[in-house]
């Protein structure tokens, strides 16, 4: 996740300066440290501002606010998703060779589970 300016297009990066549009404290600086994400799912800008005898006083804002929004990449999510899949494939294709190499042993030799594979292949079991 990134945050984007929506007036420039730029990426935000953690330490910058951001100045609130709208809402409670409206053109005061804050500082931009993270991005929080809610448990309902949505997505606010963790911030400080300089307060004199308190030190930095933390806030946590909705993008908008700052004119910005996030930006979620999900390039990750997409390449452990290929990545299993790609795993899954061989494992499967791997896992067909073994059946079927189990099928002439089954017909040749004197496989201990010769006649149920002929029987559930229908080779005509006994």
């Amino acid at each position: 996740m990134k945050l984007v300016s929506c007036t420039t297009g730029q990426e935000i990066t953690p330490g910058a300066t951001l100045h609130m549009q709208s809402g409670p404290t409206a053109g005061r600086a804050w500082r931009f440290e993270h991005i929080v994400e809610r448990p309902d799912g949505s997505h606010h800008v963790h911030v400080t501002r300089a307060s004199g005898k308190l030190g930095r006083v933390p806030g946590q804002y909705h993008p908008v606010l700052f004119g910005c929004e996030i930006a979620v990449d999900i390039t990750w999510r997409q390449n452990i998703r290929n990545t299993v899949r790609h795993a899954w494939t061989k494992a499967d294709d791997y896992l067909m060779a073994g059946v079927f190499a189990l099928v002439p042993l089954a017909f040749f030799e004197h496989y201990q589970w010769a006649e149920s594979i002929t029987s559930a292949l229908g080779f005509g079991g006994h």
